[in-house]
């Protein structure tokens, strides 16, 4: 199979997912328990209670592979004592895009028609507060990604937070603490949420989902709850797509790309090519070399870390929109 037949089968893949698992399948079968789970474990229990009885600004963050999403919505559930949570698309000023119920409303900083322009985002949240009409003592505003924000959009997020603090308070989210100013996660009450274990995984398969967990996750010991899932729900349409590679790369195209790669060539082009499919499916440099670890041979392995460290580094302390440069030179420099 050619690197670009790959590519199609992992975009079908990826539309499939979308379009299928939130009928009543598997992931539907896993919402329905998840406040079981969520009781079940003692960690996640002493955080769900913590945060449904605080009244600070929250900033949920953790590794890729657990559903935060599904963690704040039944907080949201229990907090405002509603069965079924209900969020409308709205949109304002042609600007910002966001998800509105009546007693909290959601902001997803990756949604690709949101304004970037932190100012306009500052302007929407500052009017919601002084215009929004609630039932309940503040305003409860989401927000997804926040390390999507500049240093610039720190400060003035930081402002916001002290103003309106009597007003408003915020659950955010995000999967790269690092990238937050620190004044700003000083004005949080940082919560950490932790991969569920790989035994927790094999017990939600078999008590609630009814079915084994795919064998290379099983090898692996998968942590992962999110991608266990997504490959259950492909696996009973068709098994022979969930190949190896499939189940435990990040990027399962690496896979071709690297057997197809001559060295003696170059190919500065198809890395190119190759750097910008990544960036398109927001694969990072750290997602990249884990997977070449698993592909490259072992004498490889201590000089690929260290490219991918110092890469990552100062593409962290460039300006956004720029990864595809970077993810290019961190394969330039691994390959050639």
């Amino acid at each position: 199979m050619m690197i670009g037949d790959t590519f199609v089968v992992y975009i079908k893949l990826i539309t499939f997912i979308y379009c299928n698992a939130m009928n009543k399948c598997l992931w539907s079968v896993f919402k329905d328990h998840f406040i079981d789970i969520i009781h079940d474990n003692d960690s996640y229990d002493k955080l769900f209670k913590f945060v449904l009885n605080t009244d600070n600004n929250v900033l949920f963050y953790g590794h890729h592979g657990f559903p935060t999403d599904l963690l704040i919505d039944e907080i949201l559930k229990h907090r405002f004592n509603i069965t079924n949570l209900y969020k409308q698309e709205c949109t304002w000023n042609k600007d910002i895009v966001y998800l509105y119920n009546q007693h909290f409303l959601e902001i997803d900083l990756m949604h690709s028609s949101l304004s970037k322009n932190m100012s306009i985002l500052t302007k929407f949240i500052i009017s919601v507060i002084k215009n929004k009409n609630i039932g309940n003592v503040r305003h409860c505003i989401i927000i997804k990604h926040i390390d999507l924000l500049s240093q610039n959009d720190y400060s003035s997020f930081r402002i916001m937070l002290e103003r309106y603090s009597c007003n408003a308070y915020f659950f955010c989210t995000t999967h790269k603490l690092d990238k937050i100013d620190v004044p700003v996660k000083s004005r949080f009450a940082l919560m950490r949420v932790p991969l569920l274990s790989h035994q927790d995984i094999l017990t939600i398969f078999s008590q609630y989902l009814k079915i084994p967990l795919n064998e290379h996750l099983v090898n692996v010991k998968t942590r992962n709850i999110i991608k266990a899932i997504f490959i259950a729900n492909i696996e009973q349409n068709d098994k022979t797509i969930v190949t190896k590679e499939f189940c435990t790369l990040n990027f399962p195209p690496i896979c071709e790309f690297i057997k197809g790669f001559d060295k003696r060539k170059g190919n500065l082009d198809a890395i190119r090519k190759f750097s910008y499919k990544c960036f398109q499916f927001n694969i990072s440099i750290p997602m990249l070399s884990q997977d070449l670890l698993k592909i490259l041979p072992n004498k490889s392995k201590a000089n690929l870390i260290d490219i991918a460290s110092k890469t990552d580094h100062l593409l962290n302390l460039t300006k956004k929109g720029r990864e595809p440069l970077y993810i290019e030179a961190f394969l330039c420099n691994v390959l050639i």
